[in-house]
């Protein structure tokens, strides 16, 4: 009888491994419907018009009404919030785009995460070495430096060369020598 009325929290530990009683906040049906929208929006401007028309819509991301303060979740919390909507940014992903790429799919989850207020940034990468020419590029989102889409060790096989979040989400301002946009 337990499963039934606590089915999540048995499942806690595939999510992350949280602090006693930092368990994430629900997403609000409205807020979730603004967010999905926000991620249909992304997929269609990035199918029909390209990379340079969808990457504005994330830099110029702003949180929905009724999101979350980038300050008002502690990192781990907003970490373990984003892990639990990558399922609902990928759904729409898949009905709009069936055969999406990485950029594609970290660009959608990106904007949708933005909407609830979570600083994501999308970030390009090179591989160091490649076999394939297909395998040379990459990208996975990233809230709080951890990897959302993707396997946390895969940035160790890349050099990062671009990290595209939203200018209205950051918590503190760009570190002396760093330009926004530009990794390290």
């Amino acid at each position: 009888m337990r499963a039934l009325t606590k089915p999540l929290t048995d499942w806690e530990f595939f999510l992350a491994d949280p602090a006693p009683g930092a368990a994430p906040p629900g997403v609000p049906p409205l807020l979730r419907l603004r967010a999905l929208r926000a991620t249909a929006v992304t997929a269609w401007t990035y199918r029909r018009r390209g990379w340079s028309r969808a990457r504005p819509l994330l830099e110029g991301a702003r949180p929905a009404p009724g999101a979350w303060r980038p300050r008002e979740l502690h990192p781990d919390v907003g970490v373990l919030l984003a892990r639990r909507q990558v399922f609902w940014s990928q759904a729409v992903l898949r009905v709009l785009l069936p055969r999406a790429d990485c950029l594609p799919r970290s660009l959608a989850l990106a904007r949708y995460l933005a909407a609830l207020g979570l600083p994501a940034e999308v970030c390009v990468a090179r591989a160091l070495t490649s076999t394939f020419e297909k395998d040379t590029f990459h990208a996975w989102t990233e809230v709080h430096g951890v990897v959302l889409n993707d396997n946390q060790d895969v940035t160790v096989g890349y050099r990062v060369l671009q990290r595209i979040g939203s200018a209205r989400l950051t918590d503190t301002p760009a570190a002396p020598g760093r330009r926004r946009g530009l990794a390290p």
